[in-house]
């Protein structure tokens, strides 16, 4: 009798921050994500959770937004605690896709991490490699 089941991994995390300001960095934060095997993997989805202050400028592919909400720190511009990338891709086994999330921040949170959780519409035969987090690296 066989199972289906796919074994999603985050492969590999970078969070890469530049000063565009004299008090918020812009960080690009780049996901790698792995099936190590058994089947396809279906109905993927990758949760990116942000420090505090976070605005999500840019998402490759396309994401879920959210929450948004106007922080206390001056800007009317709103925060964003997470994005959500939904069936983005049916990854075959043994292939990789890659995510990008472009956020800004204030600088005095860069020393938080981000972090990351993916899952699939399969049974993942190990599931202690789905989530990975990523401190921020000045360039």
């Amino acid at each position: 009798m066989s199972v289906a089941s796919a074994d999603l991994k985050i492969e590999k995390m970078q969070c890469i921050g530049k000063q565009s300001s004299t008090d918020k960095v812009e960080v690009t934060t780049t996901i790698t994500i792995h099936n190590h095997h058994d089947d396809n993997a279906k109905h993927i989805q990758l949760v990116v959770l942000f420090p505090p202050t976070s605005r999500v400028v840019e998402t490759n592919p396309s994401a879920i937004i959210g929450p948004s909400h106007i922080d206390q720190i001056g800007d009317t511009r709103p925060v964003h605690g997470y994005v959500i990338f939904t069936h983005f891709c049916e990854l075959k086994v043994g292939k990789n896709a890659e995510v990008s999330v472009r956020t800004e921040m204030l600088k005095t949170y860069i020393d938080k991490p981000i972090s990351a959780f993916v899952f699939g519409g399969f049974p993942d035969a190990d599931a202690s490699n789905n989530f990975k987090a990523s401190f921020i690296s000045l360039i």
